[in-house]
């Protein structure tokens, strides 16, 4: 399934943010025509249904290590047992890290 997601900073001040039970952001240096980009995949191995979420990418380049938010609102919510691949945006840039790896993740879930 191809989801599309938005990276922005806003959002409801009254989002409980919890850290991550059954939540796994993972994340990739894949190669298209020679050029390195990010592939970012979610995965939802819980009971409890994901409208948002927040990961730390930690990327390595030539030695130095940034750590770097991420906050996501899924357009489709992240059911239990779904796993979304984020599609690469037209005119993204390519990752000029060597290393890429996923700190903690928080999420905000659905209300039941």
């Amino acid at each position: 399934m191809i989801v599309g997601v938005s990276f922005c900073s806003c959002g409801n001040s009254h989002d409980n943010w919890e850290k991550s039970a059954g939540v796994d952001v993972s994340v990739d240096k894949i190669y298209d025509n020679g050029k390195p980009y990010l592939q970012v995949y979610y995965d939802n191995f819980g009971v409890d249904t994901i409208r948002r979420l927040k990961y730390q990418l930690i990327t390595v380049t030539k030695g130095h290590v940034d750590t770097t938010m991420k906050e996501v609102d899924l357009d489709d919510l992240l059911r239990p047992k779904d796993r979304h691949i984020v599609p690469r945006a037209i005119g993204e840039d390519t990752l000029a890290a060597d290393e890429v790896s996923v700190g903690q993740i928080w999420v905000v879930k659905e209300k039941r």
